[in-house]
């Protein structure tokens, strides 16, 4: 028996149940990719957004065969977001839903192609391993084409290994209009005409007769055919490089004068990658987690030195081989090495080493010991996966997340389209189609319309939206309910000015943002929301001096009572001539268990601007060290002023003093209402 029959044994036709248990990895893995993929990962990161953008130009009509805004990108993720979008609408959703569905399809492919190279034992694990890995359910649940780059390439590698297996030019020219499409996914492709070279060169050296010239020749002929107009178009606008150019470290920005230490260094930190240290960005991977828990990671080592022993003899051990090493080059050669996202190209066959080395220690038990040496291997594989998957859910939850996926801008959007009653509002895949609601209008700053592409993507410009011009002042008379979003870090008393009067402002503090290479968060936004006057139902106030009237508060405790929010309405009587602040402490048996202070509403509006007949409602969420109870517990509200601490009085209606502190909200204390209109 020669070794090509010898491998065709290997990949004898497995049993029925082998189909069974693939359908059953590969509907697993769609659950744990589509499961809450709405709202985790929190947020739509920027690139994600930047592709949707891409898409809506597809929709009305645009035909790009490169995209080149946001450091320029292959098309072919761009177009399926596209169909996605038409069926589901502007939702992070229908972006991620091509993520999930490719990711889950990745499954079935790497099976296939680990039984075309070896057997269908090796195909099965890798499956398995593929399923609830940390980096394939990163790729799966974010918007981004790398994820792609793994299924093409894998189907390309499995169909093209058939054709040669069976000599079949049908499934030669598949693997070639595949190895062509593949250059549509992500610029890491790029490497693979070098890793095929490669092996080419290997194998003409000491293996020329196994070759099948004719087929290799036409799937070469058809993937460059399928390629070309891309090539083309890059040669043609100087963008072969493109994003590799900019985070290349062998540019003297990069490695400070020390290239080859810099390039020693970055694959030192690759080559650990699947035991310790992997990506350390979390949208890729929770940070620093290697690629596989230890055990695997030492049976992906093991799986390497048995393919370097056997491809000696067989090709398909050469290709795994070349591949793994010539597609880890993007992460080598740039920044922030390893990084998950340029190291895509090795998911096709990075889960085939601890294949083969499950496969092969399970093959060599004895027929005694047979089913000890499985039952070992599924749970080496099944801890794995029970380790990674409560890994990852965990991190989804995480604050870094949250952040890194830009969580905060991705809540303004909500808040603006719940307004307006449109659009996505937070949850679904889909967007669900709602009446606007009539009367309404969104003024917003410049900064935060024109910084965020998630903002364009998921918030459909209309009329009934006034983006504020340099001078922070809107080109349109205000709705009836109006809803004002500002960058909190400007001066907005033009603004301020402009704003209708006689209204009721609801002033919140919006979510908060941080970049990537920043500690500390901030915040993103602030909002104000006016109705007229006429909306609300006015409570006796109590006033206080310089025109200032508290006319209403509303406590409402947390479920588990280790927080309150405070509502407390403000009313100017008169224009304030100075800032104030306020406290509100909150006191159970006479003792302080939490305190605010801050002035009353936001930063932005400071009392001095308050003018005559607005009401300002001040809410404020305090936690508290003791829990709250109502029996217990008061509310004790003042103002003060911050210069120099001293505190405003409480006076009568006739402008005499009462007290020169403040004033205690029990739980008989002040309310006041709003109606349905807001």
């Amino acid at each position: 028996m020669n070794i090509q029959q010898a491998a065709d044994t290997r990949r004898a036709r497995p049993a029925r149940w082998v189909a069974l248990v693939v359908l059953a990895l590969t509907l697993v893995a769609g659950v744990l990719r589509v499961t809450a993929l709405d709202r985790a990962p929190p947020g739509l990161y920027r690139d994600e957004a930047f592709n949707g953008l891409d898409a809506l130009q597809v929709l009305e009509g645009e035909r790009p065969i490169f995209f080149a805004a946001n450091n320029g990108r292959e098309p072919l993720f761009i177009y399926l977001a596209a169909g996605s979008i038409a069926l589901l609408g502007r939702s992070p959703g229908a972006l991620r839903l091509v993520s999930a569905l490719v990711g889950t399809l990745t499954i079935p492919a790497l099976y296939w192609l680990g039984r075309e190279w070896f057997n269908w034992r090796v195909g099965l694990w890798a499956a398995a391993l593929a399923v609830t890995s940390v980096w394939m359910l990163s790729l799966s649940r974010i918007a981004l084409r790398t994820g792609l780059l793994p299924l093409v390439a894998a189907l390309a590698l499995a169909a093209s290994w058939r054709g040669q297996r069976l000599r079949s030019l049908p499934w030669m020219l598949i693997g070639g209009v595949l190895f062509g499409l593949s250059f549509y996914t992500y610029l890491a492709v790029r490497f693979v005409p070098i890793a095929l070279l490669l092996v080419a060169i290997w194998c003409l050296w000491d293996r020329r007769q196994v070759l099948w010239y004719r087929g290799w020749a036409a799937l070469a002929v058809t993937a460059v055919v399928v390629a070309v107009p891309l090539a083309l178009y890059l040669i043609g606008e100087g963008e072969l490089l493109g994003r590799a150019g900019q985070v290349s470290i062998l540019s003297p920005e990069m490695h400070g004068g020390d290239p080859l230490g810099t390039v020693a260094r970055s694959l030192g930190r690759t080559v650990r990658m699947f035991i310790y240290g992997g990506d350390f960005i979390p949208r890729h991977n929770v940070p620093w987690r290697p690629v596989f828990t230890p055990v695997l990671a030492v049976a992906f080592y093991g799986g390497v030195a048995l393919a370097a022993w056997r491809a000696r003899r067989e090709i398909t051990y050469r290709l795994a081989l070349v591949w793994l090493v010539v597609l880890l080059i993007p992460t080598v050669l740039a920044e922030d090495a390893p990084h998950f996202l340029r190291a895509s190209g090795i998911v096709p066959v990075v889960f085939l080493f601890p294949a083969l080395t499950l496969d092969w220690f399970t093959a060599r038990a004895s027929e005694r010991a047979h089913g000890w040496a499985l039952a070992f291997a599924m749970l080496v594989v099944v801890s794995g996966a029970l380790l990674d998957l409560r890994a990852y859910t965990r991190h989804l939850g995480s604050e870094a997340v949250y952040y890194q996926f830009e969580g905060g801008v991705t809540e303004m959007a909500v808040e603006i389209n719940t307004h307006l009653g449109v659009g996505w509002r937070g949850s679904g895949l889909t967007v669900t189609d709602i009446e606007p609601i009539s009367g309404r209008g969104v003024w917003l700053a410049d900064r935060l319309w024109y910084t965020w592409p998630s903002v364009h993507y998921l918030v459909e410009y209309s009329g009934r939206i006034a983006v504020l011009d340099e001078q922070g002042r809107p080109a349109v008379d205000a709705p009836d309910d109006l809803l004002v979003l500002l960058w909190p870090f400007e001066d907005h008393s033009a603004l301020l000015e402009t704003l209708p009067r006689q209204r009721v402002w609801d002033l919140a503090n919006g979510a908060l943002e941080r970049g990537d290479l920043e500690l500390e968060a901030r915040q993103l936004y602030v909002s104000l929301r006016g109705v007229p006057s006429e909306a609300w139902v006015q409570a006796p106030g109590v006033l206080w001096d310089d025109g200032i009237a508290l006319d209403g508060a509303q406590l409402v405790p947390s479920e588990d009572g280790a927080s309150v929010t405070l509502y407390l309405y403000w009313r100017a009587i008169a224009p304030p001539n100075a800032d104030y602040s306020a406290f509100r402490h909150i006191l159970c048996d006479g003792g302080l268990v939490g305190q605010l202070d801050g002035p009353p509403g936001t930063r932005i509006w400071s009392t001095h601007e308050w003018r005559a007949g607005d009401l300002l409602i001040d809410r404020h969420t305090i936690d508290l060290d003791h829990p709250w109870d109502e029996t217990r517990c008061q509310v004790y509200v003042g103002l003060y002023h911050w210069q120099d601490l001293t505190r405003l009085s409480v006076i009568d209606a006739g402008g005499l003093p009462i007290v020169d502190d403040g004033v205690i909200l029990d739980r008989e204390g002040l309310t006041l209402t709003m109606d349905d209109a807001g």
